[in-house]
């Protein structure tokens, strides 16, 4: 029942989330469509029905194929409802309005009213071929633009997003996105500084489509001006902050998590933090544990002035790391349940020596069987390597 009901979903999903006003002429070539049964059965019944019987039954009958629709692809539970109101109209019109005209298989056949009859009928039809015509014509030209701004969007994130496979100061690192079909603006990037420093993040922008792909590149852009100024964690993550409102519309943001690699001889440690993201994860190979590393702070570009902070931990050989974006760990199955947390921490386990790239086509591998991607994934993996 879950399935069929997710299924249904996904086949509406246009018609439930396009504003009305967009559907005016789907609708009204359904009611002329439809309307010209009332005219129709009159022709064959050879007329015997009064005009005003037939113009009552023409608006019903495409008056309740508009409601039937929009109950359809809106609020399909409610699908009684109109099947109520049809079978009591109906009725209705019978009783009230059948009698009030006479006996109709006592008038003679009217072949002027059968000719109007057939005229009012191609009428119909071809005014409703003509509305659906329109509708796929205005809504042909939102899709070629809608496709145009994606194919924009998938190029700026395939050219600032490539896949990631490095060894930079006794660490190996892994980081792939796979966009969805609407583009997101996730994010993923290693950077290797000065005095045996390594620094990574990922980021998510809040959005879809090209708004979102061009915050994208203006947040690279900045981190790693940012970079070469300071690595300090905090301020990377103050200044992403204070500029992100200057350059974004107001209802999006952006999450992220960074991860600064020091080393400085024999001493090697990391230092992270996180602004609104799904934390880090540690695999300790001699633990056999997964460890969390959250920092609960602000999304960037939210509010101003906001001082963040981050922690720092000593690493051991073999470490294994993952930063992911919530569009894996919100992933739904068929019930509504999403992957979560968990579910990365028994594979990052159960893969723990495995090479980076093998264990990330796992995870997505098993995302994917989990269920449907509606959003962008992304996965950066590092191993401590000394």
């Amino acid at each position: 029942m879950a399935r069929r009901s997710s299924t249904h979903r996904a086949s509406y999903e246009y018609f439930r989330d396009v504003p009305l006003r967009r559907l005016t002429f789907l609708l009204l070539a359904i009611f002329c469509l439809f309307g010209m049964l009332g005219f129709l059965i009159d022709l064959i019944e050879l007329r015997r029905k009064s005009l005003s019987e037939v113009l009552i039954w023409t608006i019903f009958t495409g008056g309740m194929a508009v409601f039937y629709l929009l109950t359809i692809i809106r609020t399909p539970r409610w699908l009684l409802f109109p099947l109520a109101i049809h079978v009591a109209g109906s009725l209705l019109i019978r009783t009230l309005i059948v009698p009030s005209v006479g006996d109709s298989a006592s008038k003679p056949i009217d072949e002027i009213g059968i000719r109007m009859a057939a005229v009012a009928s191609l009428a119909l039809s071809l005014l409703a071929g003509g509305l659906f015509l329109q509708f796929i014509r205005s809504e042909g030209r939102r899709a070629v633009r809608l496709q145009t701004e994606l194919s924009v969007a998938h190029g700026i994130q395939k050219t600032l997003v490539p896949v990631i496979e490095k060894t930079a100061i006794g660490c190996e690192f892994y980081g792939v996105s796979v966009p969805s079909d609407k583009v997101g603006g996730d994010l993923v990037d290693v950077v290797e500084l000065k005095e045996g420093q390594t620094f990574a993040y990922v980021a998510d922008i809040a959005g879809h489509g090209l708004p979102a792909g061009i915050l994208m590149a203006m947040f690279k852009t900045a981190a790693r001006t940012q970079l070469m100024d300071s690595p300090r964690l905090p301020a990377f993550l103050e200044r992403l902050n204070e500029v992100l409102p200057q350059v974004k519309e107001p209802e999006m943001f952006a999450t992220c998590a960074a991860i600064l690699l020091k080393r400085k001889n024999a001493h090697f440690s990391l230092e992270y933090s996180s602004a609104g993201h799904p934390p880090i994860l540690r695999a300790n190979r001699s633990s056999e544990r997964v460890e969390r590393l959250a920092e609960p702070q602000f999304p960037l570009g939210l509010f101003p002035s906001v001082s963040y902070a981050s922690r720092e931990l000593k690493l051991e050989r073999g470490d294994l790391f993952l930063i992911t974006s919530d569009g894996i760990i919100e992933t739904l199955d068929s019930r509504g349940s999403e992957f979560g947390i968990q579910r990365l921490e028994g594979i990052l386990l159960q893969e723990i020596s495995s090479p980076l790239p093998q264990i990330a086509q796992n995870l997505l591998s098993a995302v994917s069987a989990f269920g449907k991607q509606v959003d962008d994934q992304t996965i950066l993996l590092f191993r401590v390597l000394v």
